[in-house]
């Protein structure tokens, strides 16, 4: 037996070759994180009796540099620490300024352009669908996003790939800065006293868009973390942002922004610049909208470009193996007098599935469509490369695998053809081959994502009977998320469970308050490997092992439920 299957035997099917090892048989690619591990270290790491690696000291190294600054995804967000109203000033955006004056100041458009991301919803996909669209135009793309699913390090990518060990090694120099700064005289002890108090999210921030210089790229992706207004992505001004772009608003974070709608409307129109683009997604609640534009406008003039796309849904593609959904698209770029219409005749097949996927991809043509007007930038850059066809590869190309949690479909059962007999399998390999769940994952946290996920299922899996398996934070809405899923007309039954938030359990929700919802039909299992099994044991005792299990609360569930798929 050679080395290479000797490591595969040991993995028991934990690693696979990447494409590169297929050439080189050196690589392995970490299937529970999705890391490249070499061969040769491969020696150095124990696996647990589940063969999940575990992480060794050159593993996510990342996470462990990071370990030293607070974090509040893992401990929580103080009450309106989003906002202009904290009196507290827990998010001072003094601490930014000042930490990225100390590494040269490089998110202020020298080298790079910024897209400035908010909202409640749809943030991620924006993100994937326009760095796939870009990338295949051509461009290098840097990406911040968050959260991440295995390792801090993903959430800081250029062109689709994170390299753990260049970003430790990048923080430990920009560390060093700060450390020599400790022994000057010539510091202002206000300004040593506020790097002093440096978040997790703020050192993580810094340390992508310093990354992103030092990785030469053309225009950077970036996330808002919470809010906006306080955010500590909010260090772009019009000089270095292309543009900024809100998605759905919703109540989320409600404590931690105010308390209203209309609090956490300010708080992300803070990202808004004057005489920058501003693009608004689709909004449910008029209301809603009509704050949007008034705190747009509030931020000093920034231009509001209303959407010029439409993309409408042909039919659900299934080949038997990747679900997409086949839309037809029409947007349009002025050119002079007269406007060059795109139109897709032979269908965009769009791998993000769903209604609320038809209006991400229609914001995002917007933003693409407007680039492509765009003269030459402060950087000195064009996106002149920028065409149609790039856009529809770009939108063919992505998927959950770009955009996770968006209605991943982890697990498909091996199936029968009613008309050949013959067995379709999406290459999963399954214990019985009587087993026919299908594992959906998605991240949906709120009401109004709940309700974009029910309605996805409807349109995906319109026969199919649905087990739902919840866990969620204790900041979200469990009783509205609970009411939008109990009206799935195909539901079965619903499991309340626990998850781990951002690797602790301090901001974890008990699965009996989810339960205590007058809205939740099911039962409470405390263990999450338990309560998958349970859900595939709903169907196989009421359907015949057929039907879905879809897991959802939080991206953190979604994490969790990746691992338990391939169990």
């Amino acid at each position: 037996m050679t080395m290479t299957s000797r490591l595969r035997r040991l993995a028991s099917g934990r690693f696979v070759p990447s494409i590169e090892t297929q050439q080189r048989r050196k690589d392995f690619v970490c299937r529970s994180c999705s890391c490249v591990v070499e061969e040769k270290k491969k020696k150095n790491y124990k696996f647990f009796s589940s063969n999940h690696l575990l992480r060794g000291e050159e593993h996510h190294r990342l996470d462990q540099l990071l370990n030293r600054f607070i974090n509040h995804e893992q401990k929580g967000v103080p009450s309106k620490a989003g906002t202009d109203e904290d009196a507290n000033d827990v998010f001072d955006m003094k601490r930014m300024r000042v930490f990225l004056k100390l590494l040269g100041d490089p998110h202020k458009g020298k080298t790079y352009k910024t897209i400035h991301v908010g909202g409640t919803k749809g943030k991620g996909t924006q993100i994937a669908l326009l760095s796939s669209c870009l990338t295949k135009a051509g461009y290098t793309i840097g990406t911040y996003k968050s959260p991440h699913v295995h390792t801090f390090a993903e959430r800081i990518r250029v062109n689709g790939r994170y390299n753990d060990k260049e970003l430790s090694e990048l923080f430990e120099q920009i560390w060093k800065k700060r450390t020599d700064l400790e022994t000057n005289d010539d510091v202002q002890k206000e300004e040593d006293d506020a790097l002093k108090q440096l978040t997790h999210f703020e050192v993580l921030t810094a340390l992508a868009l310093k990354y992103f210089e030092q990785k030469n790229v053309d225009i950077a992706l970036v996330e808002v973390g919470l809010g906006g207004v306080r955010d500590a992505t909010n260090v772009f001004d019009e000089n270095s942002l292309e543009c900024a772009i809100l998605t759905h608003i919703g109540e989320e974070h409600l404590e931690a922004l105010g308390g209203s709608i209309e609090s956490i409307v300010r708080a992300k129109t803070g990202i808004c610049k004057p005489s920058r683009p501003t693009f608004i997604g689709h909004q449910n609640d008029r209301k809603v909208d009509q704050l949007i534009r008034e705190g747009v406008h509030n931020q000093g003039g920034g231009v509001i470009v209303e959407n010029n796309a439409k993309v409408r849904l042909v039919d659900i593609n299934d080949d038997g193996g990747t679900l997409k959904q086949r839309v037809s698209v029409v947007a349009s770029v002025p050119k002079g007098e007269k406007e060059e219409e795109f139109q897709s005749r032979s269908i965009i097949n769009l791998p993000l599935l769903g209604p609320h996927q038809r209006e991400n991809a229609e914001l995002a043509l917007s933003v693409l469509s407007h680039m492509m007007t765009t003269t030459k930038t402060t950087t000195g850059k064009t996106w002149d490369k920028l065409t149609w066809e790039s856009i529809r590869e770009g939108f063919e190309a992505c998927s959950s695998v770009s955009s996770p949690g968006n209605f991943e479909i982890l697990r498909r059962p091996r199936r029968k053809s009613s008309e050949t007999g013959t067995s379709q399998d999406d290459n999963h390999n399954h214990k019985n081959d009587d087993d026919y769940v299908t594992i959906v994952a998605d991240g949906a946290h709120t009401e109004e994502s709940a309700v974009c996920l029910r309605k996805t299922l409807l349109e995906v899996f319109p026969n199919e009977p649905i087990v739902f398996v919840l866990a969620m934070a204790s900041d979200k809405n469990h009783s509205g998320i609970s009411k939008a899923l109990a009206a799935t007309p195909s539901m079965v039954e619903m499991i309340a469970t626990k998850v781990d938030v951002a690797g602790k359990d301090l901001r974890s929700t008990a699965p009996e308050v989810i339960a205590q919802s007058e809205h939740f039909k099911g039962v409470v299992v405390q263990d999450f490997s338990s309560a998958m099994k349970y859900a595939k044991d709903v169907l196989t005792r009421k359907n015949n092992g057929r039907g879905v299990v879809c897991v959802s609360g939080s991206l953190h569930s979604v994490t969790r439920a990746k691992r338990e798929a391939h169990l």
